[in-house]
């Protein structure tokens, strides 16, 4: 089984990784637009006595701007049973929820690219977001509610060219969800990223943030993430997901393609 993972860890890093793209990547061939499709498939018990399988697809829109962006993403979701929901896009377990199919919650993120690299000064973007609740919270989709979050993300390259350090720190404030309970969460992240050549970059984050059902253990995992530039304009994007504890699902897979005008 262990050596199954591997090889699939392989040739999915090999296709790419349905992510925004690191800051030190923002001024490449100064693209206007971007657009984008996705599909994940998550899976894991989340403390429960089943798996929960969800499908998420989605669509993104991204408008460049001189010293930033603008992201319009939205969803649509399949989640088998009632024990995990969505938040700001990101998987949540909850006891007592419940499972259908329809459109997800909406997302608006802007981006504002801060500080350029300069000697010890990595790259900085300043990323703020709110998710729109679209998403039918009597299917288990979503909260009803309106969230927002704020991040801070940074990108330095290394003295090697091909090594790039990356991490980030953000925060969401969470609307309260009818009969449950919620409380805000902190996000985080820490990973390193490898050039391999001009087509292809791998990389891998450990990712966290705090629960926001009180009970539920703090979300964690390891991802594995690869982009494949077919042309300037054409990227090809993979992500592998393995969660450490019952925050977080046990396996998730996407692949996405993104398109540059």
């Amino acid at each position: 089984m262990r050596h199954s993972i591997l090889t699939l860890t392989l040739f999915a890093c090999i296709g790419g990784a349905f992510i925004n793209s690191p800051a030190f990547c923002y001024a490449e061939n100064s693209p206007k637009w971007q657009t984008g499709l996705s599909f994940s498939y998550l899976t894991g018990d989340y403390g429960e006595d089943k798996n929960t399988d969800i499908y998420y697809w989605a669509t993104n829109v991204k408008r460049y701007l001189e010293k930033g962006d603008i992201t319009l993403t939205v969803p649509y979701l399949d989640i088998s049973s009632g024990g995990a929901t969505f938040v700001g896009g990101q998987v949540e377990p909850i006891s007592g929820g419940d499972s259908g199919s329809g459109l997800g919650d909406i997302i608006l993120k802007g981006r504002y690219y801060a500080i350029e690299q300069d000697g010890p000064m990595p790259f900085i973007d300043l990323v703020g977001s709110v998710k729109f609740p679209t998403a039918d919270e009597d299917k288990g989709l979503g909260t009803g509610e309106v969230d927002f979050t704020w991040m801070v993300e940074a990108a330095r390259r290394l003295e090697d060219e091909q090594w790039i350090a990356l991490g980030e720190v953000g925060y969401t404030f969470v609307g309260n969800p009818s009969g449950f309970d919620a409380q805000n969460r902190w996000l985080y992240s820490i990973g390193l990223a490898h050039e391999l050549s001009k087509q292809i970059t791998l990389s891998g984050y450990i990712d966290g943030r705090t629960a926001i059902f009180p009970g539920n253990d703090d979300p964690l995992s390891i991802l594995l993430i690869g982009e494949y530039k077919f042309r300037p304009d054409l990227r090809f994007d993979t992500l592998l997901e393995f969660g450490l504890n019952d925050g977080a699902p046990d396996l998730g897979i996407t692949f996405g393609v993104r398109n540059r005008i």
